[in-house]
């Protein structure tokens, strides 16, 4: 079933599109032949320097998404998550993932949130914050950096 209204312009479509060749002055952390990395508009629970996983095709769900892209997940999972362990010291890492208006999707293509974690970070607690454009470049370059 599709949840996407009628001309839904895909945000993640569109930066798909756009890839830049390199990545040093933008929010993109990492892009591969079928999925990218890129810091989002907002944060939660007061941490930063979350990501979202994308596929470059679009698929509106994960009930769409080819079990061929399961190994890209997890391999850009594990890849971020050991990124952020490095850049920004945290004590673990969470994921997520939405699906339909019910499971509070509001992006109508197929990504996995991907999130630092500490001790008592109130992640849960429903806080969400707004990125500066200058934020977001330089949790990217953080992110970057470690995966060299």
């Amino acid at each position: 079933m599709k949840h996407a209204p009628p001309g839904y312009e895909c945000p993640f479509c569109g930066i798909a599109a756009t890839l830049p060749a390199s990545y040093s002055r933008s929010a993109i952390v990492f892009a591969d032949a079928n999925v990218f990395a890129v810091l989002p508009l907002h944060y939660y629970g007061g941490i930063k320097g979350n990501c979202l996983i994308v596929p470059r095709s679009h698929y509106e769900n994960l009930l769409e998404v080819p079990d061929s892209l399961g190994n890209d997940f997890f391999a850009a999972t594990r890849r971020l998550a050991q990124a952020m362990l490095s850049a920004f010291g945290c004590q673990g890492i969470s994921t997520r993932q939405h699906n339909a208006p019910a499971g509070d999707q509001d992006v109508w293509h197929y990504h996995q949130h991907v999130f630092p974690r500490y001790s008592g970070d109130g992640l849960h607690a429903g806080h969400k914050g707004v990125y500066t454009a200058e934020e977001r470049v330089a949790l990217a370059a953080r992110l970057r950096a470690e995966l060299r």
